[in-house]
């Protein structure tokens, strides 16, 4: 199964994650579903935390953040989810190579204390690509994905 999922787009490991939703029970996952439910997301972890990869299939998403570093903090939209980190639209002026938390807001989520660490690594007009993909400890591994899952939750279907 696992070499399946390797072999799927992001758009692809999306939908297939979307297709269980109606399968979960009123207590929870089946044991299959569970493990997996948890090979998908290892999957889309992976492959957001990979290296960026020119023309890869990327998930449309439109959600409001606010974007902090040790310098300022500002509101910002999420524009795609795409191998190598999340794309962010946003007017303020950036440098590459900046440290930042990104941190949802809005109504809609789980948890009002959805948010993820990243590293500015691209800075276009209006927008920046954020790498994900050091995540030094479990505890951020844990955010990363508990972050990651509830953007494909409310991402735009095109």
């Amino acid at each position: 199964m696992q070499i399946e999922l390797n072999s799927l787009s992001l758009p692809e490991l999306a939908d297939r994650l979307e297709a269980m939703d109606d399968r979960r029970t009123p207590v929870g996952w089946s044991p299959d579903d569970a493990v997996v439910r948890a090979s998908i997301e290892r999957v889309i972890v992976d492959l957001i935390t990979a290296v960026p990869v020119d023309g890869a299939p990327a998930l449309t998403c439109d959600v409001a953040i606010a974007v902090r570093s040790k310098e300022q903090t500002v509101d910002a939209r999420i524009r795609e989810i795409r191998t190598g980190g999340i794309y962010v639209a946003t007017d303020a002026r950036w440098v590459r190579g900046t440290h930042v938390e990104m941190h949802v807001q809005g109504s809609g989520f789980d948890d009002h204390n959805v948010r993820a660490r990243g590293v500015i690594t691209r800075v276009d007009d209006g927008a920046i690509l954020i790498s994900v993909a050091e995540q030094p400890s479990e505890a951020h591994e844990r955010r990363l994905r508990r972050f990651l899952m509830e953007l494909l939750r409310h991402r735009a279907h095109t």
